[in-house]
């Protein structure tokens, strides 16, 4: 597509070329943030820039392909609004360009003691250098909004599985306040290096001074792996203080854990409840778009532009946490440096055999058998058109689970269950709405995601077992 660069010719839009239309695009992303939350506009809305005119077609470029998709399905219809309060009879053409990948430098984020307590924070962890995607884009916004104190709440707990990003968001709020002058002092610290610091302050007879020091020392607290404080009475009891102070002083508190707070044994019901408090957000493992983005993502890192059909095939075969698909990338460079070979699928063939045994693959038909096992319904009752709410509710589940697991598209979702395009967005729209906030519906999907991961994870042989 040739895409028309300022200067422009257009009625309406004639003179002033680029001047004209950087304000014209100024005002539409105006209307959008007056129409849009203000952490809904910083995530979808705010990237994005205007490419140009594509004859009576204003284009616009989003940073991604995910991105890309996210924006039409729901935010389409509203910018094309906002092209028409301008007065002007534009159709709304989106683009991705994805921008080439910069190291982020060392300078833009220093390590400043008097304002960072604890634990160094990597520079690497950053907002711009996470991927968004469908299984952690609450997350990020939630983050975002942390960060930049417009969220609604000042507590949040992350939990996740290991290498599924939620250090990295944890981090990103600490870089994005250790970046602006005026961002307040933070304490980063583990579940291990509370806990070792508590016990050295005991025994030092100093611990009024590490209380003093957390409690008026820092505005931002992220605790890291708060599972690990299971079964350590002493700690608990003194971290709940601490928390209580931190609460009534109004300041921030991260915490990310591998689990629910719940579902962690020997907590303290006191300490369960503090940490319970706040924004519970859970991260899943990404999707297949999201593993498409990382792994371009982390090519790019490493200088080279995997071949798309190397992307694809990676993106299927790799379900594993981000770390697992990081090494295979950089297992891939590596192999085609030393063998002085190109890297093409058959490369990425062998490298997936010995990084990946063989994983069970969740298809449609085993999403369908689950669903239907978990709401007492039939295959041919989600398929009927019957609306009523104990057919429909089970129906949209189906279909959230199968875009989330399955690497089917939204037309083909919506064939198994003899329904349109609109029809399935329109129920992953309303699963989603659902699960963001705490309810039955959220604790029932989350139940059943619990089901399908735990038949992805590999069990371990039987001699593995009786040893």
């Amino acid at each position: 597509m040739t895409v028309a660069r300022f200067p422009v010719s257009l009625v309406g839009v004639q003179r002033g070329g680029c001047i004209v239309m950087a304000s014209l695009w100024e005002r539409i992303k105006h209307f959008l943030s007056e129409k849009l939350p203000e952490a809904s506009y910083k995530v979808w809305i705010k990237p994005l820039e205007c490419a140009g005119l594509s004859g009576h077609k204003l284009v616009i470029a989003c940073p991604n392909q995910f991105s890309l998709n996210w924006i039409k399905d729901h935010y389409l219809g509203l910018i094309q609004e906002a092209v028409r309060e301008q007065g002007l009879s534009l159709e709304v053409e989106l683009i991705a360009v994805e921008k080439p990948f910069r190291e982020p430098k060392q300078v833009d984020l220093p390590y400043d003691p008097t304002r960072l307590l604890g634990r160094r924070l990597s520079s690497r962890f950053t907002f711009d250098e996470f991927v968004v995607g469908e299984c952690n884009r609450l997350a990020y916004a939630t983050c975002w909004a942390l960060a930049n104190r417009e969220a609604d709440h000042r507590i949040i707990y992350l939990c996740a599985s290991t290498g599924l990003g939620k250090s990295h968001l944890s981090q990103a709020v600490g870089n994005h306040v250790l970046a602006h002058p005026k961002g307040g002092r933070i304490c980063y610290l583990t579940a291990q290096d509370f806990t070792s610091q508590l016990v050295r302050a005991l025994k030092s007879d100093r611990l009024d001074d590490f209380k003093e020091k957390l409690r008026r020392g820092c505005e931002i607290l992220m605790l890291e792996e708060v599972h690990f404080f299971s079964g350590k009475d002493f700690t608990q009891a003194e971290l709940a203080l601490t928390l209580d102070y931190l609460y009534d002083a109004g300041k921030v508190v991260v915490f990310t854990g591998n689990r629910p707070p719940q579902e962690i044994p020997k907590l303290d019901e006191g300490l369960r409840s503090r940490f319970q408090a706040g924004a519970l957000i859970r991260i899943n493992p990404p999707d297949y778009q999201t593993r498409m983005n990382i792994l371009r993502r982390k090519a790019r890192r490493q200088g080279v532009e995997l071949p798309e059909e190397v992307v694809e095939y990676l993106a299927r075969h790799l379900r594993g946490d981000i770390r697992q698909i990081e090494s295979a990338v950089i297992g891939l460079v590596a192999r085609s440096s030393l063998l002085r070979e190109p890297i093409t699928l058959s490369l990425a063939r062998e490298l997936v055999q010995e990084i990946a045994p063989p994983a069970p693959e969740v298809t449609k038909e085993f999403i369908l058998d689950l669903v239907c096992r978990h709401f007492k319904v039939s295959r041919e009752e989600l398929r009927s058109r019957s609306r009523s709410r104990r057919v429909t509710f089970p129906r949209q589940v189906a279909m959230y689970l199968c875009r989330r697991f399955t690497d089917e598209s939204l037309q083909s979702i919506g064939r198994l269950f003899n329904r349109d395009h609109a029809t399935v967005v329109y129920a992953l729209n309303s699963i989603q709405k659902k699960i963001s906030r705490p309810g039955s519906v959220k604790y029932q999907i989350e139940f059943l995601c619990r089901e399908i991961e735990a038949y992805l994870k590999p069990h371990p042989a039987k001699d593995e077992k009786d040893s």
